[in-house]
Formats: C-alpha cells, sequence, structure tokens
C-alpha cells in the first residue's frame, strides 16, 4: 500500500501490501523490532559498565540510529541534522546566559514551519513523517540549552530540584552532542530523554557500583523488556483487529449524528478515541523497550529491593484507563513531554504567565490544526472545572470507606467521559466537524463543567487553597 507523499523506502512494499498496512507503517514497526534486536546486542558486547566502550557506544547508536531514519524519511532526515547544526552553532556562539531561549525560539520556528508545510501540502495526513522525529529532538535540544544555562549561570540556591537534576556544568563534546539527538534508541519515537541521563547511560553511572541491601538482584532489562513487549503485541493486535472496524470518519457522517441515540453517539465517541490510544500505547511502549533492551532507562531501586525500569515511561496505561480524576489521568499521559513542558517552561516563566506560556509551547509543538486547539481549551476548560469540584466535594467523601468508593468510582467514570469528550476532536483535526460533533452532543460537558465552576461553589463551600510562591 503506496503511501501518497512518503519520502521513505520502499524496499518494504511488497510486505506492505501483503498484510494491509501502509508503507510508512512497516518501515517505523521494522525498523522498530531491528532496533530491539540489535539493543541487547549493544548491551551485551559493548556493555555499558566498560568505559573503554563509550566513543563506540556512540559511534554504533549514531550509525544505526542514521540508517533507520533514512529508511523511515528519505531525504527528510536531513532536518534531524540541519537543526542540530543551527542550534549548536547557536550554543557555541552566544551567552549562556541566552542560549535556553534562543534554542528555544529557533526549534519553535524551525518545527512550526515544518508543521506549516505539512498541513498545506499533506493536509489531513496521517502519513509517517519527519516532522515527529523533530518533535521529540526539539525536547532534547531546549532540554540541553536549559541544562547548560543552569549549569554555566544559574545560582544553585535558585534552582529547583528538577533544574538542579539536569543541570549540565560542562557543554558537550560534538560526537555526546551528535550521538545524544540521532542514537537509535530514541530517534524515530523518543521517548524525551535529558543529556544527563543519556551520559549517565554511555558510561554505566546509571547502574549503582555495588547493589543495595535490599535489592533482590543484580540490574538486568530482560523481565522489563519481556513485560514491554507483550503489551506492544497486544496493542498491536487491538490495532490491527479492532481499530478498523471503529473508524474515526463515522464522526463527520451527518446521518450518524442526526439519527443515532444521545448514548450511541457518546459511546461510539468512547470507543474511537480509547482505540486511537493503543496506537501511542504501541509506538511509546516499544520505544521504551528499546532503550531498556540496551541498558538505557534503569532508575535504580524501590522499597522492596525491585528493580525499576522507568526512568523514560512514557505512558502509565493503566493511569490513563483508569484513573480516579482528571489530574491524575492527564499526568499519566505522554509523561516525557509534561517533564519537559515543566523544566523548559513552566518553571521558568513569570508564575503570573506560566501556565498561559506553557499551553501556548505546546501548542506550538503539536501542529497549528485546529482540532488540536480545540482540544487544549476544551481540556483547560475540564481542568479547571475538575479542580474546583474537588476542592468542593472530595474532603466530604473521605470517611467512611464505602463513600471513598463510591467517590472515586464516579470521578473515575467522569474522567473517561471527559477524556473522550475532549480528545475526539485531536482526532477529526478539523474545526467545524468537530464543532458539529459538540451541538449534536448539546455540549454538554462544557455546560457540566461551566456549572462546576460558576454554580457549584455557591451551593457547596469549596475548600480554601493555600497560595504557593513558587514552584
Amino acid at each position: 500500500m503506496k503511501t501518497q507523499n512518503y519520502h521513505g523506502s520502499e524496499i518494504f512494499l511488497p510486505l506492505s501490501d501483503c498484510v494491509g498496512l501502509s508503507v510508512d507503517l512497516v518501515n517505523f514497526v521494522i525498523c522498530q523490532l531491528t532496533a530491539l534486536c540489535i539493543a541487547p546486542l549493544m548491551y551485551t558486547f559493548l556493555p555499558p559498565k566498560n568505559r573503554q566502550y563509550i566513543f563506540l557506544r556512540e559511534i554504533f547508536g549514531l550509525i544505526i540510529g542514521l540508517s533507520m531514519a533514512y529508511i523511515c524519511f528519505g531525504y527528510q532526515m536531513l532536518h534531524l541534522i540541519i537543526l542540530p547544526t543551527i542550534c549548536y552553532v547557536t550554543l557555541q556562539t552566544l551567552s549562556p546566559n541566552t542560549i535556553h531561549k534562543a534554542v528555544l525560539l529557533i526549534c519553535c520556528l524551525y518545527l512550526s514551519l515544518l508543521h506549516i508545510y505539512r498541513q498545506v501540502y499533506e493536509y489531513g495526513s496521517y502519513t509517517l513523517d519527519i516532522t515527529g522525529p523533530v518533535m521529540v529532538m526539539v525536547q532534547k535540544l531546549s532540554a540541553l540549552a536549559c541544562g547548560l544555562h543552569d549549569g554555566l549561570m544559574a545560582d544553585k540556591k535558585q534552582l529547583t530540584d528538577i533544574q538542579q537534576r539536569y543541570k549540565i556544568k560542562k557543554a558537550p563534546t560534538l560526537i555526546q552532542y551528535i550521538s545524544y539527538l540521532l542514537t537509535f534508541q530514541t530517534i524515530l519515537a523518543g521517548p524525551n530523554a535529558f543529556f544527563e541521563d543519556y551520559i549517565a547511560y554511555l558510561d554505566g553511572t546509571n547502574f549503582p557500583k555495588k547493589l543495595p541491601k535490599e535489592a533482590k538482584s543484580p540490574p538486568s532489562p530482560l523481565k522489563p523488556v519481556l513485560k514491554k513487549v507483550l503489551i506492544t503485541f497486544i496493542c498491536a493486535l487491538v490495532i490491527y483487529f479492532i481499530v478498523p472496524m471503529y473508524p474515526a470518519s463515522t464522526l463527520i457522517d451527518e446521518k450518524f449524528l442526526s439519527e443515532s441515540p444521545f448514548y450511541s453517539k457518546i459511546w461510539f465517541i468512547i470507543v474511537i478515541t480509547s482505540l486511537t490510544r493503543f496506537k501511542y500505547y504501541f509506538a511509546w511502549t516499544l520505544a521504551d523497550a528499546v532503550c531498556n533492551a540496551s541498558g538505557f532507562g534503569f532508575s535504580g531501586y524501590n522499597e522492596k529491593g525491585e528493580q525499576e525500569w522507568n526512568l523514560l515511561d512514557n505512558i502509565d496505561i493503566l493511569g490513563v484507563e483508569f484513573g480516579v480524576n482528571f489530574r491524575a489521568t492527564i499526568d499519566a499521559w505522554n509523561k516525557g513531554t509534561n517533564l519537559w513542558l515543566r523544566y523548559v517552561m513552566y518553571e521558568r516563566a513569570s508564575p503570573k504567565y506560566n501556565t498561559v506560556m506553557t499551553y501556548t509551547l505546546s501548542a506550538f509543538w503539536h501542529g497549528f490544526y485546529p482540532g488540536y486547539y480545540v482540544t487544549f481549551l476544551t481540556g483547560s476548560l475540564f481542568t479547571n472545572s475538575a479542580r474546583m469540584v474537588r476542592r468542593c466535594l472530595w474532603h466530604r467523601f473521605q470517611q467512611p470507606k464505602p463513600a471513598k468508593l463510591a467517590y472515586d468510582f464516579v470521578t473515575c467514570f467522569l474522567t473517561r467521559l471527559c477524556l473522550s469528550y475532549m480528545t475526539f476532536s485531536f482526532i477529526l483535526l478539523e474545526l467545524m466537524p468537530a464543532l458539529r460533533v459538540f451541538w449534536h452532543l448539546m455540549f454538554y460537558l462544557h455546560i457540566l463543567a461551566a456549572l462546576g465552576i460558576y454554580v457549584l461553589p455557591l451551593i457547596v463551600t469549596p475548600l480554601k487553597t493555600v497560595k504557593k510562591k513558587s514552584q
């Protein structure tokens, strides 16, 4: 199945026709599965605990990463070289006091041009293109610049815990810089990895020199990789067999919107948004498995002495699907991006404007389809409403235990409704089709959210909040 306007390799086109998937998806899956097979070999024959292999690990990861990028994106991979080059010159020439702002601005402008180009020439296309890897690269470049700024200029007393954690005291060498951005573990689908974590992986300091007393076994990626591969396989089955049964195009069918019962429309939206999430679960979990298989992602031992390989986890599937409140659900989704937004914008902007500026950066990062902004604006409304409802009701249902369970069940159900209601426009992309769906649903959750913000506090006195000076 040849995809129009696709620039990647067509070497797997016969396989694409055989399995009934577009060649861009086949290229992506084959490259990631190949990376999953290569990663354990790298962990075994170029072990991270042997410092003499650091340079070889950098070169090996770089060559494999560039090869994968060429197969998936063809000449478009040049964007993965041009943007880092511009930013490298910026890092070398500007003062450490301004590099974080300059690099973030350059990255946003460059990515925005790519988004606009794709939106003009490939409007509504779901073909995999270079914007995905560039989005991850923007995260890496801006975080690197912020780390250098914090390490070279900022007063230690003024740094937050996250800024202290990821500050960079010494500018990276050219090979460190290039391999960090283009290594095969993260080049196609992320996850975003901070530079300090990548260096610790390269020289093996991410593993403890001496096992803690509570440790049950030395670090080994076998179990977490097998677990994540199993999750990936289940997601692939859902994507291949179930997702096609519920096409999102049904939502723009006027007959469906006009003639279907109200509950039927709500149920269909819940189904298609839930199934769409499996595509992200597949890509992010597979990418995480690739990182773990190479020894990247170990985060230490928990209180029970069990290994934890969640340093690069981008998704908490159970947290998304069964979160008992809106905030917990959002925090479980795309965790790497949430951390990046907090690190490069929220904690650096003025407290008066940091929320608005963080949402603005998130919007620019995602692109310019109107459906994205419908989702963001609706999500902002739901966030404020959920916060007010919690202030009014949460403390009243903590005792006895049955009351708490009932409260959690209701909030979990409402969160699922809100999540599907706010994200279907992210799938449709366009403004008018999204508004048409809202119209046929009578904007019912928008109205309930507004009532939660403005009417509920008049009926039930909310808890007072203590304002924090800074975060």
